[in-house]
């Protein structure tokens, strides 16, 4: 004797059918954008290039006492933490330097040790094709009174000027003003003839980050807070001369 096939019948909650193929919708699409945000921040076509140089570094201290503190360690500091700075905004940072190394032997050209490590850095910069160039300097002066950060462009650069007005401006803010808790200084802007500025093919500045040789101005450059603000001064800088375009 054959048995009748059974049929069975499922009822469906046509709301709760509903709701849950909303949901499963709103999962699919938000996993899309998720993997398409990740895509742009991703994909070396969209990285934009901010190129940093530590100055000196190696057999070159830079100013400064071997039994203090040395300018090329200072440079260095600031550089990393820059670059930290700009990797959370989404750059794509190139640094001449990372480690305690001068960089005249990846120079072929025939000079002077000291030139062979301005030419490396200037080709790293050119090589990248950066939006702009940071490179960073401590100063000196015979007399210790002497003090406040000083940022660099090239003669008659327009777009140099601009860079480094929007970093003065911001060092002004975030330095000066909310950090030191002193209006009276003020960052200054100055046009100069130096060898980084004049043979590279891009925007950029020259950032003396204070005077080693000033009392104060050494002290602070032992802090850890001190470089960050200065570093973060620099990256709003950066960023309020890009939004101008």
């Amino acid at each position: 004797m054959k048995r009748k096939p059974r049929i069975y019948v499922i009822k469906v909650n046509r709301r709760k059918l509903l709701i849950s193929t909303i949901i499963i919708v709103l999962i699919g699409m938000t996993a899309i954008l998720k993997k398409q945000r990740i895509i742009h921040i991703f994909n070396p076509k969209n990285q934009q290039t901010i190129v940093i140089d530590p100055g000196h570094g190696g057999i070159d201290g830079g100013t400064g006492d071997r039994n203090d503190i040395l300018e090329k360690d200072i440079n260095l500091d600031v550089g990393l933490k820059l670059k930290k700075e700009l990797l959370v905004e989404g750059f794509d940072v190139i640094m001449t330097r990372e480690d305690d190394v001068s960089l005249e032997n990846l120079s072929s050209i025939n000079a002077s040790r000291y030139r062979r490590d301005l030419d490396a850095r200037k080709n790293i910069i050119n090589e990248n094709d950066p939006l702009a160039f940071i490179s960073i300097h401590v100063n000196s002066s015979k007399k210790t009174s002497v003090k406040g950060i000083k940022v660099y462009h090239f003669l008659n650069s327009v777009e140099g000027e601009k860079l480094a007005k929007s970093i003065a401006e911001s060092v002004d803010i975030y330095v000066y003003d909310k950090f030191l808790k002193d209006t009276s200084l003020k960052a200054e802007i100055l046009s100069e003839n130096f060898y980084i500025l004049r043979e590279t093919k891009h925007t950029g500045v020259l950032v003396e980050v204070g005077f080693i040789t000033n009392p104060e101005e050494n002290k602070l450059m032992k802090n850890r807070k001190y470089k960050e603000k200065v570093a973060f001064a620099i990256k709003k800088g950066i960023l309020e001369y890009l939004s101008q375009d």
